[in-house]
């Protein structure tokens, strides 16, 4: 009765059906992914991003998303690292709210993380490897074994796969960072960080023989090995833990010393803690060889028997399905990537302590993947590592491999590849598979501090586009990527052309109406006759040769001069609060992007001193590799200076730069400098130009290469 008597009070089907769309609309706008040249591809994706949506804890912030989502009952319900390393990153750069909601869970659930260290007999809090609505040890000990006749299996993924406590902490640290959530840091985060860092401050022994700390008896990531000593990523990340830890510390002595004697007084954190962490980090085992650049899963695992997969090919199974629990646990072979997930972790994981002891660069990566990728159960070990193998293999410039273990990821449920959908959906590979095609293929990089996220497409072959949108410290950043077509590196076109160089005012926004008023009110103060056809005339011009210009011969002090220069200029700023992404002219932003997919270094050369401040507004801070403007050459257009500095800054010659103009000023300096000239606007205008063209909307790439090839 209740239940028929809201529904009288609902709108009807149509209303509530709108209402949807409108919701799902918004959703997929700050979420969607456009991929076009594989139509497989691009479903596979929205289907994974729609099982991660549909999951997300919108309005409660004291549950999470478990390792099936909403859509099966293997696990029953519970929280692993899936939701921090492979789910939570899709939510910090779409949607940060949902992923501060994930992160409050774990926050809630301290008390249970307390429970588990203090039972093990350790201070300070560990993180269940299962936890559900208490965050207490859910993993159960025993599971029955599929021969009714064979014993129990005994799990031990509670008590030694330790590794999520810091995979948690790894969360909190990329959100802070990727949002600058500093209230939500300091009243939720750092307590996580810290109270974790006590557990590991004591979980850690001292080996006085070796001289070293060592964290013995764990589960690293790959669990076809069950009890090792010093697995390197359980090692590194703590030793990234602790580091962090430090920081957080300090952060709050600097910024909120009332919440750090808070959180003294409750967590027990002395002085000592501090020292101790800091001895602990410089001397725990992380098992590197410099020379050869491997390294070392965990101790003693180059010693164990190496066996070649491919002789056991054809299989249906897992490998340890075949060789048992202790067969693989004797063997160089892997459920998952272990070493490799560490490099993937650490080539942004943004540590103020820098990690000294393991860095992230390519050929430490190369080594790695050439000995531990054809060792991994690919087929049938975890659906949590095609999608990271995926990630690494277009770190490598290797796109083709890249896309058959992306697909592998993209289709575990689609195509039920480990006979377990059944089950419910592998929530994990689901984010992996976003992270496949953001960080991998589409070649995300996240800053450090307050600069921007940048990117460069790694696209497969097939794939004609990929479009995603991220968000940074508030702001929102998309890049659109479009494969190059076939005539582009086959014909000898490019002719040399490695760069271009764009005037920003007339050519990607339109602030001329912002200098228009700002010299219009300069005039009216000064009692100049000024009009838009005397503006028309300072086009491309200087702000000293704009005012020269404006007083008509006019001779002032030079001290008067620099003061009605900067009145304008305060003026034009103010304006310029006005200016967003949606002020760049039509079909700048595409073109950009086309460029910078193209691997085309991109310049822009602007006699305006606030070009950068305009760049950063418009948003295309992370397509454009260098910028020359008012504040680096003495000499303005038609000098060719600005034109020159900003070649030189790109690292290339003029003849292999093309200038993209809308003033005659403009062109003529691009000509001085010996460049290629495309002039938009009205020939009697710009009509010196290589190519003319009204203005950029519909020009592509190609199109354009080809016309500056045939006016070469």
């Amino acid at each position: 009765m209740a239940a028929k008597q809201h529904l009288a009070q609902l709108p009807d089907y149509q209303v509530l059906r709108a209402a949807h769309e409108e919701a799902w609309a918004a959703v997929w706008e700050d979420c969607d992914i456009t991929i076009e040249g594989d139509i497989r591809a691009q479903l596979a994706v929205r289907y994974n991003l729609f099982q991660l949506l549909i999951s997300a804890p919108t309005q409660d912030d004291r549950v999470s998303i478990p390792a099936k989502s909403l859509s099966g009952f293997a696990y029953k319900g519970h929280i692993f690292w899936d939701t921090e390393i492979f789910i939570l990153p899709l939510f910090t750069l779409t949607q940060p709210q949902i992923a501060r909601n994930l992160l409050s869970y774990r926050y809630h659930t301290l008390p249970g993380s307390r429970r588990k260290a203090q039972a093990s007999g350790y201070p300070g809090a560990a993180i269940a490897w299962e936890s559900a609505t208490t965050g207490d040890e859910v993993t159960p000990r025993w599971i029955l074994a599929a021969d009714p006749d064979a014993d129990p299996i005994r799990i031990w993924c509670g008590d030694r796969e330790l590794h999520i406590t810091t995979d948690v902490a790894y969360g909190v640290w990329q959100y802070w960072r990727a949002t600058g959530d500093d209230q939500w840091m300091r009243n939720y985060g750092a307590e996580i960080i810290l109270d974790t860092a006590i557990f590991w401050g004591t979980r850690v022994e001292w080996n006085g023989k070796r001289e070293r700390y060592e964290i013995r008896s764990v589960i690293g990531p790959d669990e076809y090995h069950d009890r090792v000593d010093n697995n390197t990523f359980t090692n590194r990340m703590v030793q990234w833990h602790l580091e962090t830890a430090l920081a957080v510390w300090q952060w709050l002595e600097t910024f909120h010393p009332e919440r750090l004697s808070e959180l003294e007084a409750k967590l027990d954190l002395k002085e000592d803690r501090r020292h101790r962490w800091a001895d602990i980090a410089r001397r725990l085992c992380v098992l590197y060889d410099p020379q050869t650049g491997l390294v070392e899963q965990c101790e003693g695992f180059f010693a164990l028997e190496d066996i070649n997969l491919a002789d056991y090919e054809p299989r249906s199974r897992s490998m340890q399905a075949i060789l048992g629990i202790e067969g693989t646990n004797k063997r160089q072979v892997l459920k998952q990537p272990d070493v490799l997930m560490l490099l993937y972790l650490l080539r942004s994981i943004g540590s103020p302590g820098g990690g000294q002891r393991l860095n992230w660069d390519e050929k430490i990566l190369a080594k790695n993947w050439d000995y531990y990728a054809p060792r991994t159960d690919h087929t049938y070990g975890s659906s949590l590592g095609p999608a990271i193998h995926g990630i690494l293999a277009c770190d490598l410039e290797q796109p083709a491999a890249a896309y058959e273990h992306f697909m592998r990821a993209a289709m575990v449920d689609l195509e039920d590849v480990h006979q377990n959908a059944a089950d419910g959906i592998h929530a994990a590979s689901a984010g992996g598979v976003w992270q496949a095609t953001v960080f991998g293929f589409g070649g995300l990089k996240l800053p450090d501090g307050e600069s921007h996220p940048t990117a460069k497409a790694h696209l497969p072959p097939g794939w004609t586009r990929l479009k995603y949108k991220v968000k940074w410290r508030g702001q929102s950043y998309e890049f659109d990527f479009s494969a190059p077509t076939e005539a582009i590196p086959a014909t000898p076109m490019t002719p040399g052309i490695r760069g271009v160089i764009f005037d920003l005012d007339g050519v990607l926004t339109d602030t001329a109406e912002f200098h228009y008023q700002g010299w219009q009110r300069v005039a009216d103060e000064e009692g100049i006759a000024f009009d838009r056809k005397a503006n028309e005339a300072m086009r491309g011009l200087s702000r000293r040769d704009s005012l020269l210009q404006m007083l008509g011969g006019k001779v002032l002090p030079e001290a008067r001069m620099v003061e009605i220069m900067a009145r304008k200029n305060r003026y034009y700023v103010d304006l310029l609060e006005q200016i967003g992404p949606e002020h760049l002219l039509a079909g700048a932003g595409s073109l950009l992007a086309e460029l910078h997919a193209a691997g085309i270094k991109v310049a822009i050369g602007s006699a305006s001193k606030n070009a950068r401040m305009v760049i950063d507004r418009l948003n295309i801070a992370h397509l454009v590799d260098a910028i020359a403007d008012g504040n680096t050459v003495d000499r303005s257009k038609p000098a060719p200076d600005l034109f020159l500095h900003a070649a030189e800054q790109l690292g290339l010659s003029p003849v292999e730069c093309v200038v993209v103009e809308d003033a005659a000023s403009g062109i003529e300096a691009a000509l001085a400098a010996g460049m290629l000239a495309v002039g938009l606007g009205p020939v009697e205008r710009v009509g010196s130009a290589h190519v003319v063209l009204p203005n950029l909307e519909g020009v592509r790439w190609a199109d354009l290469l080809g016309k500056l090839t045939a006016a070469r």
